[in-house]
């Protein structure tokens, strides 16, 4: 499924046939696994896990039932009071965004932690997502269903693998595009991936600092000698003392960013690069002033600071 709630509390599952104890041969298992969690003292630590009874399977069909048929209400009559509460605030938006859901359960595995009162689902499927933009995604899932003392479903932890065939899926993969640096560049070929090192919040303040004039908490973002190529294709080095004579000259400055893409070369160290699209107007002390449609990419490097800037522009006719 497309989203995910209330966890087990289990954290890493390590799965049932991994036997923990002495056992050769499958004849008079009646037990297997283990439930060892990170957090020390947990009264279930150690436990083994058992078979449960295929009634929990049913509950996980009929929920996918409904979920195939965009049903929220008839979904929500087989989960508790906690899920139904999230589920209320986010299903039917989500079921009204689809034109078509198809979850493809092949495998399920219904498992009992000994000394727990609550039971799982184990599930393995494939799923079919059309959305009414037309929009498309099929992916592989791994879940695990939680159901309480009750016979309630609790929600569910989920793990997908996007199928990365265009025919299935046009949208949502973790890598892509292509780096077509120089032949003896040793990335040349490599995927691009997002970033995740805070860039963009770090642009945001930035951003709104530069707006402000305020050179001291501008400095906090860039490194001692920073590299600006501009759009007339000429590269300086700005150092920190610099910043306070740039501002000095202006009095106002209008920047808005409409779109930041944080990416990086896929298997390399976590240098990265942040696509910047933006309008901007400066106004000089001179009387002068400049305004224009902006691309850049703002380069961060391994201490997270703004290294470089590669500025294109294309000026705004009043």
């Amino acid at each position: 499924m497309k989203m995910m709630s209330k966890t087990h509390g289990i954290g890493v599952f390590m799965l049932l046939i991994m036997a923990c104890n002495q056992v050769t041969t499958y004849e008079g298992v009646e037990s297997a696994g283990i439930f060892d969690p990170l957090n020390e003292g947990n009264e279930l630590a150690g436990n083994t896990y058992v078979l449960a009874d295929n009634q929990y399977m049913d509950l996980v069909s009929n929920s996918t039932q409904a979920y195939n048929a965009l049903d929220w209400e008839s979904m929500k009559a087989l989960y508790n009071e906690d899920f139904k509460t999230w589920g209320d605030e986010n299903m039917p938006d989500y079921f009204e965004s689809m034109d078509s859901l198809n979850m493809d359960i092949f495998a399920m595995i219904p498992v009992h932690l000994q000394g727990d009162d609550r039971t799982m689902v184990l599930t393995w499927s494939r799923e079919d997502r059309k959305w009414k933009n037309g929009s498309k995604e099929r992916v592989n899932l791994f879940e695990i269903y939680s159901i309480d003392s009750d016979n309630k479903l609790m929600g569910w932890n989920q793990w997908s693998s996007p199928v990365s065939n265009p025919e299935f899926t046009d949208h949502g993969l973790p890598a892509g595009g292509k780096f077509t640096g120089l032949e003896e560049n040793p990335n040349t070929g490599k995927r691009f991936v997002f970033s995740n090192r805070g860039e963009v919040e770090k642009l945001e303040s930035l951003i709104e600092a530069a707006n402000n004039l305020d050179a001291e908490k501008v400095k906090a973002f860039v490194a001692n000698d920073m590299i600006f190529e501009g759009n007339d294709g000429s590269s300086v080095t700005i150092s920190l003392d610099d910043w306070d004579e740039i501002f000095a000259s202006r009095t106002s400055q209008e920047w808005k960013p409409w779109a930041m893409i944080p990416i990086k070369i896929e298997d390399t160290d976590p240098a990265s690069g942040v696509i910047v699209m933006s309008t901007a107007e400066i106004n000089y002390k001179n009387g002068t002033s400049w305004k224009a449609n902006l691309s850049e990419i703002w380069f961060f490097d391994l201490e997270g600071k703004v290294e470089r800037v590669q500025q294109y522009s294309r000026n705004v006719s009043e």
